[in-house]
């Protein structure tokens, strides 16, 4: 009879604590507060981070009316790198008056500027571009890591869900996986794989 004594109590406390820590939220979650780059431009362009199976590229075009750029196009690769926004940032040259896929803007000269990591609320500004015109507010690349937006769509399935979206003032941008699609007027939103 001393032997059950023991033993139920001991049962009892283990099933206790088992049931304790099973409910215990986990503080080492792999959920993170996913960000969202937003752009100074004349409207408010805000592309969301790309998750870890794509990417997600936005791309702003100068106007052709700029003599002093050397670029006729910017690329921002926003992605989430622990809880903080990588962005890298990249110059385009060529003409893009007829891009209208991925392969097409892939088709263009790249030049790599400069890549930030923020956190959120932190802005930074692309001090090798200036006089970029009148799209970009002062005429500078300008951009701040700010929390990510649902967009007023449902992407479908398949569709831009895995890979993000933008918004362009109201209007919401979500590609499907390996294409573009325009955002109004802030540029064009490409989605990709890796």
């Amino acid at each position: 009879m001393r032997k059950a004594t023991y033993f139920v109590p001991v049962f009892v406390l283990l099933s206790f604590l088992m049931v304790v820590f099973a409910r215990q939220p986990n503080d080492g979650s792999t959920s993170r507060h996913r960000l969202a780059l937003e752009i100074g431009l004349s409207k408010t362009w805000t592309v969301n981070a790309a998750t870890d199976e794509h990417t997600l590229r936005a791309f702003v075009r100068v106007p052709s009316t700029v003599e002093q750029s050397q670029f006729s196009a910017i690329k921002l690769e926003p992605k989430m790198v622990g809880d903080k926004l990588q962005v890298t940032v990249t110059g385009l040259s060529g003409d893009t008056n007829a891009v209208k896929s991925c392969q097409d803007w892939a088709a263009l000269k790249e030049t790599p500027l400069a890549s930030y990591t923020l956190r959120e609320g932190e802005e930074a500004t692309v001090s090798q571009l200036s006089n970029l015109g009148s799209n970009f507010k002062n005429g500078q690349l300008t951009f701040k890591a700010v929390s990510s937006f649902a967009p007023d769509i449902e992407p479908v399935e398949g569709g831009g869900g895995g890979c993000g979206c933008g918004t362009c003032d109201k209007l919401s941008c979500c590609p499907n996986a390996s294409s573009c699609i325009g955002c109004g007027t802030c540029g064009d939103v490409c989605c990709g794989h890796g």
